[in-house]
């Protein structure tokens, strides 16, 4: 019986180390426990197990009707969590993998990291109110409510931040402006049509207004929906992208005084143009509503594509020593806020390498 108890009580012990191993805030003496125990069939199956539990735990599905719901329970989830960080925040993690756990890992990596990233995948944002002018920068990240102006004035946003900012026009869109993008549109949405001009990324949730359609131009491509959400990118020298989420949306071009029609798109389309050149293709939606909560979406991407957006999104420099690591395909999906430190161990434990950091140069150093 004593030694029942004791396997139970063992089992206990590594599922707790293996969920601290995958959301990065193993110390160096847990890390040691976890190498030691890697080469254990036993501790390969559980770890196998706790993959399989907490990617059933993710809900990729968008339901606006529970989004005032499930923002203020992540909301107060995320408020616990970093309430926890701060009391260990003596206790530095560290956590690094040996390249033969790659192998077992990846076809679980996307839906583990998007495990570990949701604490906070929906963070609850105020609403505040913004002033009539024609732009204005917008210092902090919350949402923001534009009240109806005068037909004859134009509204301007720019979201000079790395974050999302959310915006609710006059008729009761929402829009999810990217960072270095900027919208303008007529207040009031007057005429026959509500015009709203972009430069850089977004996603709409279009309020329904059937005799009324909502247009997104970007330079010489159009747009048009009733009620849907989708997500445009224009961002410079770039294609042009549209993404449909839901309902139909129609995408013209204007050559001139002429407008033809590209493609007329349903959820699960997304076209891009650049060059005359149009491709059409399919996607999961899924990766769009993740671009609007702030994740970085890889998927089959290679670790040198990866580390690049990290460098860039970060701010850091990062240095390669095993130049093999460089060609491996990694899946996987980081929460945009989550710190440098933490987004690293995470994507050590996928791609199976030892890293240090460098603190006075900014510098990553990949082992």
């Amino acid at each position: 019986m004593s030694a029942v108890i004791s396997m139970m009580n063992n089992r206990q012990k590594e599922t707790e180390l293996i969920k601290k191993m995958l959301s990065g805030i193993l110390t160096a003496s847990e890390q040691q426990q976890v190498n030691n125990l890697m080469s254990n069939p036993s501790f390969q199956q559980l770890f196998h197990e706790v993959l399989d539990e907490q990617a059933g735990d993710v809900n990729w599905e968008y339901d606006a009707a529970n989004d005032a719901v499930n923002d203020q329970k992540l909301a107060q989830f995320h408020e616990k969590l970093s309430q926890e960080e701060e009391s260990n925040s003596d206790d530095t993690p560290v956590v690094t993998m040996r390249p033969p756990l790659w192998k077992r890992v990846l076809p679980y990596a996307a839906a583990v990291i998007i495990a570990v990233g949701t604490y906070i995948f929906w963070s609850a944002q105020p609403e505040s109110k913004l002033p009539p002018v024609v732009a204005q920068e917008v210092k902090q990240t919350p949402s923001v409510s534009i009240q109806k102006e005068k037909p004859v004035q134009y509204a301007e946003q720019y979201n000079p931040k790395k974050r999302r900012m959310k915006l609710t026009l006059s008729d009761g869109s929402v829009v999810t402006l990217g960072g270095k993008s900027r919208i303008k549109y007529a207040t009031g949405f007057a005429g026959s049509h509500r015009d709203l001009y972009l430069e850089g990324e977004a996603f709409f949730e279009v309020a329904k207004d059937a005799g009324k359609p909502f247009i997104v131009h970007t330079g010489n491509v159009h747009t048009q929906v009733l009620g849907t959400s989708f997500k445009v990118s224009a961002m410079p020298k770039s294609a042009v992208e549209v993404a449909v989420v839901t309902g139909k949306v129609r995408v013209s071009y204007s050559n001139g005084a002429e407008q033809n029609t590209l493609a007329t798109m349903i959820p699960g389309d997304m076209i891009s143009w650049t060059n005359s050149h149009l491709t059409k293709m399919k996607i999961d939606t899924r990766d769009i509503l993740a671009w609007k909560n702030e994740m970085m979406i890889f998927k089959k991407q290679t670790l040198e594509n990866i580390l690049n957006v990290f460098e860039k999104h970060y701010g850091v420099a990062i240095t390669v020593i095993n130049k093999g690591f460089l060609t491996e395909k990694i899946s996987l999906a980081l929460d945009e806020k989550m710190p440098l430190e933490k987004a690293m161990n995470v994507l050590a434990v996928t791609a199976g390498f030892e890293h240090s950091f460098d603190s006075l140069s900014r510098t990553v150093i990949i082992k």
